[in-house]
């Protein structure tokens, strides 16, 4: 493995062990809730933000609109997201350790298998900022530090 490979694994996993402290925060009455209106919900985010990394290597790898919408269309419930993201990142080091070929997108992005590596970190980091901001808003005290 190289020094760029286990960075980027160090980094993501921060971001996965970051995003399980945020998940057990949430209570269940505030899955539905809206905190910006016309955006995602909590939990909304809270799924994508669990399966995103699985997501984001699939389309890398060339997925169609249609396995994306069945993908998307699995179910995860809250007491799932842990494990959800669990495997998402267990997935995202196998194959950033292994190697992928990096086909276009269903909408024509094209881009290297690094390329793709980086913008699954950043999707991940997004999104979990994205939930963090939300928990705030709310009202919870978060006592989680984001970075090392």
């Amino acid at each position: 493995m190289t020094d760029w490979e286990r960075a980027l694994i160090r980094h993501v996993g921060v971001g996965v062990k970051t995003s399980k402290a945020l998940f057990e925060k949430i209570e269940v009455k505030d899955w539905d809730e809206r905190p910006i209106p016309g955006k995602r919900t909590v939990g909304e985010v809270a799924v994508h933000l669990a399966v995103l990394l699985e997501a984001d290597l699939l389309l890398a790898e060339g997925a169609t609109a249609e396995a994306m919408q069945a993908f998307y269309a699995e179910p995860v419930t809250r007491d799932q997201l842990s494990e959800r993201i669990d495997r998402a990142f267990r997935i995202y080091q196998e194959k950033l350790t292994t190697g992928f070929v990096a086909r276009p997108t269903y909408w024509g992005v094209d881009d290297s298998m690094n390329g793709w590596a980086i913008e699954a970190t950043v999707h991940l980091y997004h999104h979990r900022s994205q939930l963090f901001d939300y928990l705030n808003i709310l009202g919870y005290e978060l006592e989680i530090s984001l970075f090392e």
